[in-house]
């Protein structure tokens, strides 16, 4: 019940913003006019130059970038022929690129690595992006279009048009009733959305180009604006060869072990469902909640304690429709056990709410950066992180294997609810058991299948709070591996990330929590070793109550509708000061929290109780009851 959740730290839309110019060159047109195109493409077409886009070309550009506070350079090349690009950002510290070598579409982050999304969804972005590079709409073939009608943008009235590239994802393109051109893009990548205008159209070699680009995606933070400094047109035989478009190296040299070593183990607590590790940034300790797919992250505080500069000022959103201030920070190295990460960029995010709910010192996050160049093992059962060489890297006898794709930074497998087929992400960064997608939960009628009796805040996340309607699993597949019992929610979010269709579910610490865990994503693999012995019967909390810590009392944050809590007339904004005699000071609020959750049906307990700003206390009798039979 008091799950965190704390999943896309950073959204597609804020990962487009940090890479700069990319597509600038989608806003101008090529190819042959379709025979039978709609009228916004025919005109357009022969208002950007027509006939002089039949020649295999290249379009260089280079432009000063601004997103957050941050002022950088981008330059990009495209492939008018082949849909090949490159794209790299500088903003300061800050190098990012992303690009489609003719195979895949890559990305290299902030920190270095180079990913490759395999997902159908990122899939067919890529055959979108490509589409778009290659003018794929002034062609007869290819895509399917339906006329959305007239849209009116800074006062221009505008004529939009959906297209479908053949295999591809939906774009929106809009066109300028009077100069004909491409004023716009939207394009939706799961629960984003980026829109991208372009203007100060200029001529070039007798093609009308945009010398102006904005890409947002609903929040100003993440606003970017490029402003186009240097644009050249090539021909076939100025173009540049196939490496310009490749993909860059990994940068692996900068994981380093002591000594001769290729592997390190590290003891870690479980709390709530969160992996804590004892680590060092520069040499100073930190705590930090291991994630699969969160990004290397500190909190403000801590940023401040070791001496790191945070500059700029973007957005993120992970459970919850909220947005935070997200900061970016340069360290010198990140420990872990032997294992040692040079040069690594912390994203800079207040964990306040996270850190409220836990109690617990939160210093920040580790995540894709290790687990991207390593294979990582969380020994739930044994309390042991174990980070090994990918080189020597050898999966464990026999555990069952799982193939994964990867979602953004986190990985995605196949499974099963009750038999029924989905895809889970794997989020070690979440304490929950299962939270079903909502898109999920109504196209497979879940509510009228498993019946659930209320809905609840099931979790909080760094977009804010989750709500969801608590029920039973019986069977869940996870790979070749299964899992009975299991106490999920169906999410009912209509915003943030269990609001994505893409996947069907996120699968949290409390059912990892069942197995010794290892991650081998060079190879995508999952690999699962069930724990020995029985495992105890999965439970809602019984008590029906939320509570954090206040000092030295527990703050009720809320309670479950028609639950024990509120049947005994406890709201939120009520103060616990002693259970049973106990002052609440004298334990941790983990402690409490099983005593109230997870105690014998029927059990009995006084709560000495204050209310709003009045210093009178009462006394409480709860009797825990079973809210998920």
């Amino acid at each position: 019940m008091e799950s965190t959740k704390n999943k896309r730290w950073m959204s597609s839309c804020q990962r487009r913003a940090l890479l700069g110019l990319c597509l600038a060159g989608c806003a101008a047109t090529g190819g042959r006019a379709p025979a039978a195109a709609p009228d916004p493409i025919a005109r357009s077409h022969a208002a950007s130059g027509a006939q002089r886009w039949d020649r295999p070309l290249a379009i260089a550009t280079t432009a000063q970038v601004t997103v957050g506070g941050l002022h950088g350079t981008s330059e990009s090349i495209e492939d008018i022929a082949t849909g090949r690009y490159r794209t790299t950002t500088e903003l300061g510290a800050l190098h990012a690129a992303e690009g489609f070598d003719g195979a895949a579409r890559w990305e290299q982050t902030i920190d270095g690595e180079v990913v490759t999304r395999d997902t159908p969804a990122a899939l067919a972005q890529t055959v979108t992006a490509r589409w778009l590079v290659k003018r794929g709409y002034f062609r007869s073939a290819g895509a399917r279009y339906r006329a959305l009608g007239a849209r009116s943008l800074d006062g221009r009235a505008c004529r939009a048009i959906e297209a479908v590239p053949d295999g591809g994802a939906a774009v929106e393109l809009w066109f300028d009733d009077a100069t004909g051109l491409l004023a716009r893009t939207v394009v939706r990548d799961g629960h984003d959305v980026q829109t991208t205008t372009f203007d100060d159209y200029r001529q070039v070699d007798g093609l009308a180009l945009p010398f102006r680009t904005v890409s947002d995606s609903g929040d100003p933070r993440n606003r970017q604006t490029a402003i186009v400094t240097a644009l050249r047109v090539l021909t076939a035989r100025t173009a540049p060869g196939d490496a310009a478009y490749g993909r860059p190296r990994d940068d692996d040299e900068r994981l380093r072990f002591a000594g001769a070593r290729h592997e390190t183990s590290v003891p870690f607590e479980l709390i709530n469902g969160h992996v804590y590790v004892r680590a060092a940034i520069d040499g100073q300790p930190v705590r930090l909640i291991v994630d699969t797919g969160g990004v290397n992250l500190v909190t403000p505080a801590t940023a401040a304690r070791l001496g790191l500069a945070a500059r700029g000022k973007t957005a993120a959103g992970g459970g919850g429709d909220g947005r935070v201030d997200v900061a970016y920070a340069r360290a010198g190295a990140l420990t872990i056990g032997d294992a040692q990460l040079a040069d690594p960029t912390f994203y800079v995010i207040d964990l306040a709410p996270l850190a409220a709910i836990e109690d617990e010192t939160i210093d920040g996050l580790v995540g894709f950066e290790l687990f991207h160049r390593l294979a990582v093992r969380i020994d739930y059962p044994a309390r042991v992180l174990t980070l090994s060489a990918a080189a020597q890297f050898t999966p464990p006898p026999g555990a069952v294997a799982t193939p994964f794709e990867l979602h953004d930074r986190t990985p995605i497998v196949p499974g099963a609810i009750d038999g029924i087929p989905a895809r889970f992400t794997i989020d070690t960064g979440a304490g929950n058991a299962l939270t079903v997608h909502s898109p999920f939960v109504r196209e497979h009628g879940l509510e009228a299948r498993y019946r659930p009796r209320f809905e609840d805040i099931t979790g909080a996340g760094v977009g804010g709070l989750t709500r969801g309607k608590p029920v039973r699993f019986h069977d869940l597949q996870i790979g070749g591996a299964h899992v009975h019992d299991v106490v999920g929610d169906l999410s009912t979010d209509r915003a943030g990330a269990f609001a994505s269709a893409e996947v069907s579910g996120n699968l949290g610490g409390t059912v990892l929590s069942r197995f010794a865990v290892t991650f081998d994503y060079r190879a995508r693999r999952m690999y699962l070793e069930p724990a020995a012995g029985d495992v105890p019967r999965d439970i809602y909390g019984r008590a029906g109550i939320r509570l954090g810590r206040d000092g030295d009392a527990l703050a009720i944050r809320g309670v479950t509708a028609g639950g024990p809590a509120e049947r005994a007339g406890l709201t939120a904004g009520d103060r616990i000061l002693a259970i049973d005699g106990a002052p609440v000071a004298s334990r941790r609020l983990g402690d409490w929290r099983k005593l109230l959750s997870q105690g014998e049906v029927g059990a009995r307990h006084t709560l000495a109780i204050v209310s709003g700003a009045s210093a009178a206390r009462r006394d409480v009798t709860l009797v825990l009851a079973e809210l998920v039979p």
